[in-house]
């Protein structure tokens, strides 16, 4: 569970440098919703995280 944990923690730190400063958008197919995903991605993977800790 870690490890899925990490990768979305990881996705979500690209996604929102890539949007913020590449101008380019990971997770467009999602229409408005995609300027949530870092937050939900960086969430669950630290959930994740924790969970697999314990």
């Amino acid at each position: 569970m870690q490890i899925i944990g990490y990768i979305l923690i990881v996705l979500g730190a690209a996604d929102f440098l890539l949007g913020n400063f590449g101008n380019i958008n990971l997770t467009g197919f999602m229409g408005p919703l995609s300027s949530f995903t870092p937050i939900v991605l960086i969430v669950i993977g630290g959930l994740l995280t924790r969970v697999g800790n314990k």
